[in-house]
């Protein structure tokens, strides 16, 4: 057939194509391999594997910027702590044994707020994070109709502060702001207006504290693809199409066809681009168009861009002992809406990662307003503000490291929320595979983070539907393997086919 290679030796068993090479892709092939399916070829438009897992090097020192993934989130059940520990890419973590601990908090003016008020305002606001999940969790009705968790907590900390004094007040709602900030990154929306909050708690953090990897993220691929013979994985291949449903007259019931005009034929394909580009593109993507209650789905789900930029300096500028510069901003002192003038404002703070490097994180509009700007402009914005709020002079960056995922067209954004008029329903709806007519085996299954219905935006999503996905594929011909898919997947709704 057109575009095909001659099968021979090793590849028997049904064809299959893994659309992304990220780590649910990767995670995706490393299980087939493991059970003995060669045929498989994973088709990857970049040229590299890992997709929002991007670790890049900083300076000769070997030291990492991650553009992407970050942390491991918890280890109870994550596969990627498992994966780090049993490979000793954590081994590092104790090495500095003048770990910075000291988390500073800081006006616009270089006031530094007291370390008790900022634990009060914290208490505060992790007790109103908690009752927000627990609409989800209780199956409560939330306070008003398509109720945000934006909305509710300006609501309820406005009235855990209405009895304090101006000046302590403006301090605590501040914080809070700070607070609202930081968890915009954390959910990957512009403002938390945007974040469902009766779907809130759908969302399952895994108990223990998060983890950096120092050898950098990359390596948990690194130790994944090593089932994956490399020739299975094919770099600089973007898809156009993909056909699914040729009818019970074709060899093969699905065809992928690529962006240069080659057509490869299929049993299976896992797709596993971003929702991003799946919001984007699936208008075009899917021949025939997906089925409506699947199209759905990817409209109301929400999907956000968050940013890093790193600032790289000769020498340290804050203390050995500062782990975390924390921006308490005032919105009401913006002047001016132009973002020119005002993006960096939504960086709710600045890490140490390494003496001399620090890296700051944003979301929404800023963070893709950020993407317009040179190196440079970002450079000046970022020292300005740091010396305004540390006091001193700073010497410019020797260099800057910024990411682009909102313009970034393989993905199209950073990673998906429950978004105000969705429900975790729209994720086990996306997760659901399609099958061709006359087709007794799904043909199309999908996979990647904004598939998981409780560990959705995270690494470890990501790779368990990619081991789901797998596993679903082994058991179709070979129901008697006892390949579990792992994902902790709740509902059975989610395997059910989906015809046109």
């Amino acid at each position: 057939m057109e575009g095909e290679e001659k099968q021979n030796g090793p590849n028997v068993g049904p064809k299959i194509i893994i659309i992304g090479a990220g780590i649910s892709g990767i995670a995706a092939g490393s299980k087939l391999a493991q059970q003995g399916f060669n045929n498989v070829k994973i088709f990857e438009a970049s040229d590299r594997i890992g997709g929002r897992i991007w670790s890049v090097p900083t300076d000769a020192e070997g030291n990492k910027a991650e553009m992407g993934a970050n942390w491991i989130h918890g280890i109870e059940r994550n596969p990627i702590y498992q994966i780090a520990d049993e490979n000793h890419l954590l081994q590092l973590r104790n090495k500095d044994k003048s770990f910075r601990r000291k988390d500073v908090y800081m006006r616009e003016d270089g006031e530094v707020i007291s370390e008790r008020l900022v634990k009060e305002v914290d208490f505060t606001y992790g007790m109103l994070i908690s009752k927000c999940e627990e609409f989800f969790a209780c199956s409560v009705p939330t306070p008003e109709e398509d109720d945000s968790v934006g909305a509710f907590l300006d609501r309820t900390f406005e009235e855990n502060v209405e009895n304090y004094s101006n000046g302590n007040r403006r301090l605590r709602e501040l914080i809070f702001w700070h607070h609202k900030l930081l968890e915009c990154c954390i959910s990957g929306c512009d403002n938390l207006h945007e974040v469902s909050l009766a779907e809130f708690g759908s969302y399952e953090s895994l108990p223990g504290i998060h983890y950096t990897i120092p050898p950098g993220f990359e390596a948990v691929l690194d130790i994944l693809k090593q089932n994956i013979p490399k020739e299975n994985i094919v770099f600089n291949a973007p898809v156009r199409c993909i056909n699914w449903d040729l009818g019970p007259d074709s060899e093969y019931p699905v065809c992928v066809e690529m962006e240069n005009g080659e057509k490869h034929y299929a049993n299976h394909v896992i797709v596993t681009v971003s929702l991003g580009v799946l919001k984007a593109s699936s208008d075009r993507f899917f021949s025939p168009p997906l089925p409506a209650a699947k199209q759905q789905a990817l409209k109301k789900l929400g999907f956000g861009v968050v940013n890093k930029v790193f600032l790289v300096f000769e020498e340290p500028i804050v203390d050995a002992d500062v782990f975390r510069l924390n921006m308490i901003w005032d919105p009401d002192t913006v002047v001016d809406a132009d973002l020119r003038n005002s993006w960096y404002r939504k960086i709710y703070s600045f890490e140490v990662v390494h003496e001399r490097i620090l890296v700051g994180w944003l979301s929404g509009k800023e963070a893709v307003f950020m993407e317009s700007l040179t190196e440079e402009q970002i450079a000046a914005d970022c020292v300005g503000i740091l010396k305004k709020m540390l006091k001193h002079d700073i010497p410019a960056p020797i260099r800057v490291i910024r990411t682009r995922w909102g313009t970034n067209q393989l993905t199209k954004g950073s990673y998906s929320f429950i978004a105000v008029g969705s429900t975790q329903q729209d994720i086990l709806e996306l997760s659901k595979p399609l099958s061709s007519k006359g087709v007794s085996k799904p043909s199309v299954l999908f996979a990647g983070e904004a598939t998981h219905p409780n560990f959705y935006s995270t690494t470890h999503g990501a790779l368990l539907t990619g081991h789901r996905e797998a596993a679903n594929i082994i058991r179709m011909y070979n129901p008697d393997s006892g390949v579990e898919d792992n994902s902790d997947q709740q509902d059975s709704d989610q395997q059910d086919d989906v015809s046109n």
